[in-house]
C-alpha cells in the first residue's frame, strides 16, 4: 500500500513538472516573437501622415537650429530603444534669402524623460516644388503623402527597365500634368546584389498619354552631421 502511495505521488509530480515546463516554454516564445517585432527593429507606420505626437518631438530637436527650419512631410518609422528614434522626411528651408527648399530626411531621438536630439540628417537636391499657384505644367502637391494606385502602379512599370535595381515607392510628394503625368515620389531602392543595402531616394517617375513609362529623375540622400 505504501509502495502505491509513493508511486502515484511521484507521477503526479512528474505531471506537474511536465505541464509547468511546457506553458512556461510556450508563454517565453510568445514574448520572444512580439519582442522581435518591435524592439531594437524599425516599425514602418500604417500611415505616413505626420501625428501631432510626432510633429512635436521633431518641433523639440530643431527648436534651437538657426541654419534653417524643417518642416515635417511624412512620417517613415520608429525604433524603441532606450527612449524612441523618429525617421520623419523633411522639407528643409536654409536661413538665407530667396533660398529653395530641398528634402530631408531626419532621425530624432527622444530619450525617456521627453528630451529631444537631432542624431542625423540625410540631405538631398531634391527641390520642393512650387505648389502653391495651381497652373498649367505646375506641380501639384497630395492632401496627403498616402500614395496613389496610378503613382505605384507607374513606378512598377517604370522600374521594370531598371537593370541592377528594385524600387519600392514609400510616400506620393507631388503631381504634374504635362504631356502625360509626372509622379514625384519617395522610394526605397535596393541593389540587385548579394547583401544589398537599402537606401532612400526622391524619383520621379513620367507616364506619357500612350501609357509609356520611364524615371526621369533619381536624388539620393547623403548623410551629414547632425547639428
Amino acid at each position: 500500500m505504501k509502495k502505491m502511495v509513493v508511486f502515484l505521488l511521484v507521477a503526479a509530480v512528474g505531471i506537474s513538472l511536465v505541464l509547468s515546463s511546457c506553458g512556461g516554454k510556450g508563454k517565453k516564445e510568445t514574448n520572444s516573437e512580439d519582442d522581435n517585432k518591435i524592439v531594437g527593429g524599425w516599425t514602418v507606420p500604417d500611415s505616413p501622415v505626420v501625428s501631432k505626437e510626432v510633429q512635436a518631438v521633431l518641433e523639440k530637436a530643431t527648436a534651437e537650429l538657426t541654419g534653417g527650419t524643417y518642416a515635417p512631410v511624412a512620417y517613415l518609422g520608429s525604433q524603441v530603444v532606450a527612449g524612441t528614434n523618429y525617421r520623419i522626411l523633411c522639407e528643409f528651408t536654409p536661413a538665407t534669402p530667396d533660398a529653395e527648399a530641398n528634402y530631408a530626411i531626419v532621425t530624432v531621438y527622444e530619450d525617456l524623460e521627453g528630451k529631444a536630439e537631432i542624431t542625423e540628417i540625410l540631405n538631398s537636391e531634391a527641390k520642393v516644388p512650387e505648389t502653391d499657384v495651381m497652373i498649367d505644367g505646375g506641380w501639384i502637391a497630395p492632401e496627403t503623402p498616402e500614395l496613389t494606385t496610378e503613382a505605384v502602379n507607374a513606378l512598377k512599370a517604370s522600374s521594370e527597365a531598371v537593370v541592377g535595381a528594385a524600387y519600392a515607392p514609400v510616400v506620393l510628394l507631388g503631381t504634374q500634368v504635362v504631356a502625360g503625368m509626372n509622379y514625384c515620389m519617395l522610394c526605397e531602392i535596393t541593389p540587385v546584389t548579394e547583401n544589398a543595402e537599402s537606401h532612400y531616394a526622391v524619383v520621379v517617375v513620367y507616364e506619357g498619354a500612350d501609357g509609356n513609362t520611364s524615371v526621369i529623375e533619381t536624388y539620393d540622400f547623403t548623410a551629414d552631421a547632425a547639428e
